[in-house]
């Protein structure tokens, strides 16, 4: 997946070397006309980790939705787990 490929970088300096985003559904609402993705971000450590989320997650993906994804808006729904040590 891009976000893998392409931004692992950015994932990397932002939120640990280890970290991983899944996204576990994508599921599109009618009434609002976009799409609604659950994703959860994976992380190794919570250090500096609040300063930047959600906000810097919420730029990657929308990143890389502006390259696999289609024109309409996303609704991002995240959460965040660590990884096992």
């Amino acid at each position: 997946m891009f976000l893998d490929t392409q931004l692992k970088k950015d994932l990397s300096e932002m939120f640990g070397k280890n970290s991983k985003i899944s996204i576990n559904n994508i599921s599109y609402i009618r009434s609002k006309d976009s799409y609604l993705l659950n994703v959860t971000l994976f992380v190794s450590s919570l250090d500096d980790f609040e300063i930047l989320y959600p906000t810097s997650l919420n730029s990657l993906i929308k990143m890389a939705w502006s390259v696999v994804g289609s024109r309409k808006e996303i609704i991002i729904q995240s959460s965040f787990d660590l990884l096992p040590e």
